[in-house]
């Protein structure tokens, strides 16, 4: 109460100060008469101010106030935890880039992808009925793939669809740095360019000859990694191929499944041999020119030493159809055959390839020489080794005719197909050269009369892209024999018209 007497007392002073300067005559007694009779009045004023009586609260009214405290802080606690939990939800991501779940912090992710294909084929010309005109199920594939504690990456890809080989890839790849990962498991071997290609992602329905005499899939381990060019960061690129980087390498050491051949399911290695791979690839001109930044040149090789490991038939690209059998061979008196030739010795294969890519065109080429011991029956009866060296090589060119840009992947149309609006997705048209030649040691030990020494396709084809996911291809392709038919003469030349639809995503 003295605070408050004071401080009115002040503020009186202050307006008599104000008066002063305003009123200028104002009387000096008049002003103190003024002060005290303020004085008496605060006086009078303070016992008043007293008598108010300070409230105390309730016990009942403290008993609410400390329920009401405490549920406040019960609702700062559980937002707290609320917000936490959120934190830790993972994250669903369903799009163009398919079905994808992450963990909220992105170190673990996991893909769900599949791939279905199903085939026509149709052979012209063929009035004795030799091959069967059929539609099949070419893949029908569902795998899952993604990384857990960002660097650890793995793909599981079951194929219903195939016979005897329900596994394709089953892989492991520590990837940590882009100089430096490792992969472990079933995979493509690092051989042929065309091999590499993701399934769903080629030009034609089938490959060409050069990736017959390269392995499908091996069970190994394998050192790979990546450099940028001087002055760019590398992209740490996980699983068998890389087609990105301005240099890449690939060391493996797998199993060896011969040309063509791939281990089924979780079949056991029969021998000690292992298969050494080696690949380099390098885009040379990355980050330099735009027309020639798509160009890429590699070098891929396998040497490994088989112990009598039985060989895989070769059959045409488009058609299938078998046209050097290793169960051909020469008979006894008995007019029974003799047993298989198999590989046995050193075998060896290099793999020199090259694509380009710029702007709507596409231009891959490879050549294929693989080089083994055959170990098999002569003529006479008589053991033999021979030394089989097969050749293959191959051109493709392709252009894409709505404007998009070509690509070693798949193709990605600017406006995805809807006739109502008047969007017709992207449209290909592709050509190719291949041809296989038998080294003619192996005659030795096979039939003549049974097997064509050279085989020559040439291929036309027009893929329509409905949207990203979807793909409409028509293949036509004529395979010309040299040999193989009975006294020397050629084989029949195979005519055959191929369609599929396609679904990956």
């Amino acid at each position: 109460m003295r605070n408050f007497r004071r401080t009115a007392l002040i503020s009186a002073i202050n307006l008599v100060l104000v008066g002063m300067s305003t009123a200028q005559a104002a009387d000096v007694e008049a002003l103190e008469r003024r002060i005290r009779e303020l004085e008496n009045r605060l006086a009078k004023l303070e016992p008043a101010a007293q008598a108010v009586p300070v409230v105390t609260p309730s016990p009942e009214v403290e008993k609410l106030n400390r329920k009401v405290n405490t549920l406040e802080r019960k609702l700062e606690v559980q937002d707290e935890v609320n917000t936490s939990a959120l934190k830790k939800l993972p994250i669903f991501d369903v799009g163009e880039n398919g079905f994808r779940i992450s963990s909220a912090d992105k170190k673990h992710q996991l893909r769900i992808r599949g791939a279905l294909q199903a085939d026509g084929r149709f052979f012209v010309e063929d009035d004795n009925h030799k091959n069967t005109d059929s539609f099949d199920l070419k893949q029908a594939r569902i795998w899952v793939e993604g990384y857990v504690f960002k660097n650890i990456f793995y793909k599981i890809m079951p194929d219903f669809a195939a016979s005897g080989n329900i596994l394709p890839d089953a892989y492991i790849d520590y990837a940590y740095d882009p100089a430096v990962s490792l992969l472990v498991g079933k995979f493509k071997p690092s051989i042929s360019l065309e091999r590499l290609q993701g399934d769903s992602d080629g030009t034609f329905m089938e490959r060409a000859f050069p990736t017959y005499l390269a392995s499908n899939r091996d069970v190994g381990i394998q050192l790979h990694g990546a450099f940028a060019k001087p002055g760019y960061t590398a992209e740490l690129v996980p699983g068998p191929i890389d087609a990105k980087n301005f240099f890449t390498y690939q060391l493996a050491v797998d199993n060896g499944s011969g040309d063509d051949g791939s281990p089924n399911n979780n079949g056991a290695d029969i021998n000690d041999n292992k298969e050494f791979v080696g690949r380099v690839f390098m885009h040379p001109f990355q980050h330099t020119n735009e027309w020639l930044e798509g160009f890429g040149v590699g070098l891929a090789g396998t040497t490994d030493d088989p112990n009598k490991e039985a060989l895989k038939n070769q059959a045409t690209p488009l058609g299938r159809t078998t046209y050097l059998n290793y169960a051909n061979t020469y008979k006894n008196k008995a007019n029974v055959a003799y047993a298989a030739p198999t590989s046995d010795g050193e075998r060896h294969r290099i793999y020199p390839q090259a694509y380009w890519y710029a702007g709507p065109f596409g231009m891959m080429a490879e050549y294929a020489l693989s080089s083994q011991h055959l170990t098999g029956t002569n003529k006479a009866g008589k053991l033999v080794n021979v030394q089989q060296n097969n050749k293959a090589w191959q051109f493709l060119a392709s252009y894409v005719l709505t404007g998009e840009d070509n690509s070693f992947g798949a193709i990605k149309p600017i406006q995805n197909f809807n006739p109502f609006d008047g969007k017709w997705g992207a449209w290909q048209l592709a050509g190719r050269w291949t041809e296989m030649a038998i080294d003619s040691s192996t005659f030795q030990v096979i039939d003549p009369n049974q097997a064509p020494n050279h085989a020559t396709a040439w291929t036309l084809g027009v893929n329509w892209y409905l949207n990203p996911y979807a793909l409409i291809r028509a293949d036509y392709e004529q395979v010309s024999f040299q040999g193989g038919a009975a006294k020397g003469a050629n084989r029949p030349t195979e005519q055959v018209f191929g369609t599929r639809f396609q679904l990956a995503f």
